[in-house]
């Protein structure tokens, strides 16, 4: 499988996993046979699922009730059933005392949105009370297990640059682009494209500058005959333009549509934007399965950076957005449908920002030399 292209260290992957209290999950698709490999407490456990037709099928009906907004609400019992089938189906762990997986998935699995698997079936019709399995882990996705291992620190730089494009007036106007924008910008300092100036050249000319990267745009998956873009104010861009970027961010957000969709090649996964941004030197990325609804998109865009601003994971803060949205007593149910909020997914480490301990230090240091200069002076008029 792609996770042991390469010899790993069994022992690093146990370290690795256990520092960062994780199970590590890889799907390996064959002909006749899907393996899965379960890497948990210093332990590896095979499982084998038949890749018949039937398996097959009761996957991509779990996969097609993200096709349309409406498909989920239309037919709640119906999704309930399939979600918890499809779970059943994956060899999905139990809940542990591991509270991150790490899902490296092979195939179709590339498009399956596993936080919205449902792990018991529950007879309601309440969207936030229904058992997903995001509720059991912070999820979160590699290529590889030595993908995995060779993640390099964080920067820590809390820097954005912002791509704004909003297309105003236009049929691709984005309408909520501009509240997205602003929620980041009252978190983190940085530099923010938008409308004419959200061009490519400035985007390719300052990608360095900054530790964050977020592209708030369109985005296509393409077709068999046509390949995945990306939409820039000035032009689009092919996803294979993306690989000469030479790029080093702690992060990328794509918050646009079909991100992480492309045309699917064995072995290697989809041709999407994602790839694009992966093959520049991006390691962590976070990108949409499908056509992502351009307000709850705002929503959960500026939670995610406020639970970023909190010191929370990347991982953990995607997954906290989520859980926060479900909770939303302003949104109404039919909102809360897993098509709305599950799109997103995060690929990349596990790893915190780190706290600015070093302005703590100055911050302590001051305090104690002015409580020192106060006792002096106190001291110097008892003995006037």
């Amino acid at each position: 499988p792609k996770a042991i292209e390469k010899t790993i260290d069994l022992k690093k992957l146990y370290d690795k996993l256990n520092q960062d209290k994780a199970s590590l999950l890889e799907y390996f698709v064959g002909q006749n046979t899907i393996y899965t490999f379960v890497v948990s407490n210093n332990k590896i456990t095979l499982n084998t699922i038949e890749n018949s037709e039937i398996n097959k099928n009761k996957i991509i009906k779990f996969i097609d009730f993200f096709a349309t907004p409406n498909a989920i609400t239309d037919d709640i019992a119906g999704y309930n059933l399939t979600a918890n089938v499809a779970c059943k189906i994956l060899y999905i762990p139990k809940k542990t005392s591991n509270k991150n997986l790490i899902i490296i998935p092979d195939g179709l699995l590339n498009f399956l949105p596993f936080e919205a698997l449902i792990t018991k079936n529950l007879a309601t019709t309440n969207f936030a009370k229904m058992n997903y399995l995001m509720k059991d882990f912070v999820v979160s996705y590699n290529n590889s297990a030595g993908f995995y291992l060779d993640t390099k620190p964080l920067l820590n730089k809390n820097t954005v640059l912002g791509i704004f494009p909003i297309f105003e007036k236009t049929d691709y106007e984005l309408t909520f682009s501009k509240t997205e924008m602003q929620a980041i910008k009252k978190n983190f300092k940085g530099n923010f494209f938008d409308d004419s100036k959200a061009t490519f050249n400035n985007f390719k000319n300052n990608a360095n500058l900054f530790s964050i990267l977020h592209l708030s745009t369109h985005a296509d998956a393409g077709d068999t005959e046509s390949p995945a873009i990306i939409k820039f104010y000035d032009q689009d861009i092919l996803y294979s333009e993306l690989y000469n970027l030479k790029i080093n961010p702690d992060l990328v957000v794509l918050s646009a549509c079909q991100t992480g969709i492309g045309k699917l090649y064995q072995s290697e996964g989809a041709m999407s934007i994602a790839r694009g941004f992966q093959a520049a030197g991006a390691q962590n990325l976070m990108f949409s399965l499908w056509k992502v609804n351009d307000f709850t998109t705002s929503v959960l865009m500026a939670d995610f950076y406020n639970n970023i601003k909190k010191n929370q994971s990347f991982a953990n803060a995607n997954r906290q957005s989520k859980l926060d949205f479900l909770v939303d007593k302003t949104i109404p149910n039919a909102k809360k449908s897993p098509y709305y909020w599950s799109a997103f997914v995060y690929y990349g480490t596990l790893e915190k920002p780190a706290t600015n301990y070093w302005i703590w230090v100055v911050g302590i240091i001051v305090l104690v030399l002015c409580g020192w200069i106060l006792v002096k002076i106190i001291f110097k008029k008892t003995n006037i």
